[in-house]
């Protein structure tokens, strides 16, 4: 249930952003946030294990002046265990704080830093790339 709540609010959030761009072409009015859409979809503080591969199909990023929003999805081989160890490693070397977690069939953390929050899902898969991560950022609730 949480899951639609939260996307009904990152789906909002980019409506409304885009409203307050405008559809005009040409110049912008001085101090407007400019919209830019991530050629690479990854954010530089949210690392990902090497020889994972992102899913560019079934992935997105938004980022303006003022907030970013994204779900990323990456594909590789190696253990749950690992990958959840490189991730209890690496997000405080960027600064994000684990705030709480769920473990079951996937594993589920949530990070937050700075106004923004980060849910980490990592779970299995059936394949030669048997770990999918989910990332999904967003601002932080309040």
């Amino acid at each position: 249930m949480r899951t639609v709540g939260t996307w009904t609010v990152i789906i909002g959030a980019m409506f409304l952003l885009a409203g307050m761009t405008g559809c005009k072409k040409g110049d912008q009015p001085a101090g407007s946030p400019q919209v830019a859409f991530s050629s690479d979809v990854s954010f530089e503080d949210i690392p990902v294990p090497a020889a994972f591969v992102l899913k560019r199909s079934n992935s997105y990023s938004f980022q303006n002046d003022v907030t970013r929003v994204g779900r990323l999805i990456y594909e590789g081989r190696s253990s749950l265990n690992d990958v959840l160890a490189f991730y209890q490693q690496q997000m405080p070397l960027h600064g994000w704080q684990e705030m709480s977690y769920i473990d079951y069939y996937s594993s589920t953390r949530y990070y937050e830093k700075e106004g923004q929050s980060c849910i980490l899902t990592v779970e299995p898969k059936i394949g030669w790339k048997n770990v999918r991560i989910i990332l999904s950022t967003q601002p932080k609730s309040k």
